[in-house]
């Protein structure tokens, strides 16, 4: 070798590599034949278990491929299925460490559920399955303050896992309290997990509550029964006031925790999260004047969100996950009012951004779009 001195200089410039000459998506197909796990640009994952945590609830564990970058405890990661030659993707929580070998989802099966039909029906150990990037806001702060209540109702409870443990980790955190609801005993999945965790940790208490008076050995804790209630939020907070209170449920039980959080002047320390709206696909009563300003249509629209409102008109921005977490479809309003349909604040400045799909217009609304 050449002393360096005398190493030919060149100069800098761009690196070509394959994907410059070779459409990747070519590459791709071709690398699939030699292992379903090869890309050069998709995340892919191989199926290594599968766990019934509950009747309707699976526990998917995967192995990506090296180009998954990663997630913050709390985040959703899109999975996409090809069924009937068409790619489905839907948002499904990690409930693992981000310091695992592995992922792993809860994913529940929901009625008429296409991409959750097709798992707990189809997916078998050993398929391969393709990964977005993880996504969500539904995540702890940088300084994790030292009291912290967790809400989950059913499959609300997917993302409170890593949350949870995550939480734990933090020194300084000095309780965490989870009130867990279910419509029965056999209905709460990772309790398992949660009841060793609460016996190893004295800072965590478990308050799982099920709607009807639990009659199987070995039941979950029954201090409390039926649905949210003031004396079980009592109960969970023992005179103490939560720095930080995560909740993530059915519609029922996200609008019963915030009226009461309300009354008490807790709604600033919420972080909340739907997997569906409230009300998704229900019209409004009234109509609202919306100008897509680039595209140069006007529509009027009972839709509840800007994002179905502007497929009524026949555009078709960018959207992702369609309920609040991969921000895909954030654009500018340019004027108007809108309330954020997740966290119920309403946005009356101009220029400022917005999710098109967790958007409800409250008058006449002008978007960069």
């Amino acid at each position: 070798m050449l002393p360096h001195s005398h190493t030919p200089q060149t100069p800098a410039g761009p690196t070509l590599g394959l994907t410059d000459f070779v459409d990747p998506h070519w590459i791709d197909f071709a690398l699939s034949h030699i292992n379903p796990l090869l890309s050069v640009q998709r995340v892919k994952a191989r199926v290594v278990a599968m766990t019934h945590e509950t009747p309707d609830l699976l526990r998917v564990e995967l192995r990506p491929n090296r180009l998954f970058a990663g997630f913050v405890p709390g985040q959703a990661v899109p999975l996409r299925v090809t069924i009937g030659g068409i790619v489905h993707e839907r948002y499904y929580s990690l409930t693992s460490s981000p310091k695992a070998r592995t992922l792993q989802l809860g994913i529940k099966k929901q009625p008429g559920g296409v991409v959750s039909g097709y798992v707990h029906e189809r997916l078998r150990v050993g398929d391969v399955v393709e990964l977005g990037a993880a996504a969500g806001d539904f995540v702890l702060p940088r300084e994790v303050p030292p009291q912290l209540l967790l809400i989950a109702g059913g499959s609300g409870i997917t993302p409170m896992i890593s949350l949870l443990d995550a939480a734990l980790r933090c020194r300084n955190v000095q309780r965490v309290t989870l009130l867990y609801y279910a419509r029965s005993v056999l209905d709460f999945a990772f309790h398992q997990h949660l009841r060793a965790l609460a016996e190893r940790d004295s800072r965590f208490r478990l308050l799982a509550i099920p709607e009807a008076h639990p009659s199987l050995q070995g039941a979950p804790s029954t201090e409390h029964v039926g649905r949210f209630s003031s004396a079980q939020l009592d109960d969970a907070l023992g005179g103490l006031t939560p720095d930080l209170i995560y909740l993530c449920g059915p519609s029922g039980l996200v609008h019963s925790v915030r009226s009461e959080l309300d009354g008490r002047g807790l709604t600033d320390r919420l972080r909340c999260e739907y997997f569906a709206l409230p009300t998704a696909g229900a019209e409004r009563d009234t109509e609202a004047t919306i100008e897509f300003r680039k595209s140069r249509v006007t529509a009027i629209s009972k839709k509840p969100s800007l994002l179905e409102a502007a497929e009524e008109a026949g555009l078709q921005p960018r959207s992702g996950c369609r309920i609040g977490i991969c921000h895909t479809c954030t654009c500018t309003k340019v004027e108007g009012v809108v309330r954020d349909r997740v966290t119920g604040a309403i946005d009356d400045r101009p220029g400022s951004p917005i999710r098109l799909c967790v958007s409800e217009p409250l008058g006449p609304v002008v978007l960069d779009v």
